[in-house]
């Protein structure tokens, strides 16, 4: 009997090591697909609509004069050959690399977290939808923060920083959502609902009215504003039918969900957010 329920454990061991075995190779398959194509995608667009009217690079005869060719050493000088990719030693391309790897970090977790949450058939599809969304927001706030450091464009930076750490804020609550195990209340949706909030009101006072509804930006500008509004719009949506159906579920109203505070709060927070976010 004994050896017969020792063996019974051992199987059931095994099984779950080889479950989260399989859990973990698919969240590493996944964030490795995900940020390898990402660049692609967004590279080969550009190049797609912006190289049939650029020069074409003389590899043979250019020089990078603004290569300062430390990290060479002494097998180079200034001025460089042809480089497909350089980098200069100084403070800001530390913050620059500390921007990246920031970057691929954390949407390498996400992808670590979710991917099992969808294999295991765990996952919360609104809230999926809303980490989807959010995607080409965070990646574009990751990819202006690293122009902006590059560029020496530091008024641009601490407006997109706010936008990029608030975002931040509100996907950490997406993530966590997602899994089915996670319970859905109140505040955890009031923090979605006012992070994108502040976003919508900043971005239309911003660029999108002018650019989009008053059609005085160029294609491109205005599509890049509808790709940002748009996710911020969608957020808020969701929190406020989520919300909703937990209301129904408690046969009373979405304000009775909060107590008088709760919701004072909320409106001074994306108050002074809105005004903080414009102001930067």
């Amino acid at each position: 009997m004994d050896r017969y329920m020792e063996g019974k454990l051992t199987a059931l061991h095994n099984a779950g090591v080889k479950a989260r075995i399989v859990e973990k190779t698919i969240g590493f398959c996944c964030g490795v697909l995900i940020l390898t194509l990402l660049p692609y995608v967004h590279l080969g667009f550009f190049y797609w609509i912006w190289s049939p009217g650029k020069p074409t690079v003389d590899r043979d005869r250019c020089t990078c004069d603004c290569f300062d060719t430390v990290f060479r050493g002494a097998y180079e000088w200034p001025p460089s050959a042809y480089k497909h990719f350089y980098f200069n030693c100084t403070s800001n391309t530390l913050k620059i690399w500390s921007v990246v790897v920031v970057g691929l970090l954390a949407m390498y977790e996400c992808l670590r977290y979710v991917g099992p949450l969808l294999w295991n058939r765990r996952l919360r599809s609104s809230m999926f939808a809303l980490f989807l969304s959010s995607v080409y927001p965070h990646y574009y706030g990751w990819w202006g923060l690293i122009n902006y450091l590059n560029e020496d464009y530091y008024p641009q930076w601490r407006h997109q920083l706010f936008f990029s750490l608030t975002e931040l804020l509100s996907t950490v609550m997406v993530v966590h959502l997602c899994s089915t195990a996670s319970r859905v209340t109140p505040w955890k949706l009031l923090v979605v609902f006012n992070v994108n909030l502040v976003h919508i009101v900043i971005g239309a006072l911003d660029q999108f009215i002018e650019n989009v509804i008053r059609r005085g930006g160029q294609h491109f500008e205005a599509a890049r504003d509808l790709g940002l509004m748009a996710p911020d719009v969608f957020h808020v949506l969701v929190a406020y039918f989520e919300l909703a159906a937990l209301a129904e579920r408690e046969n009373t109203r979405i304000v009775r969900l909060f107590h008088r505070e709760e919701l004072a709060a909320s409106v001074l927070i994306v108050t002074l957010f809105s005004i903080l976010g414009k102001n930067l």
